[in-house]
């Protein structure tokens, strides 16, 4: 239950992220000055994201 609850919260980061156009790194990273890092950076929050709701623990 633990991960989905990080799940959710890291879901949510990536579409808060997608409608400012701003991310978190170690600093600000704007849609539009560097595009390359900003897509890493929510494609990696929704991969960890979405990856919190799959679990080998049957608990």
């Amino acid at each position: 239950m633990f991960w989905k609850i990080i799940g959710v919260f890291l879901l949510a980061w990536a579409g808060w992220d997608l409608y400012n156009g701003y991310t978190y790194l170690f600093e600000r990273v704007y849609r539009d000055t560097s595009p390359g890092l900003y897509w890493t950076a929510v494609t990696a929050w929704t991969l960890l994201g979405i990856s919190c709701f799959f679990s080998w623990d049957s608990r």
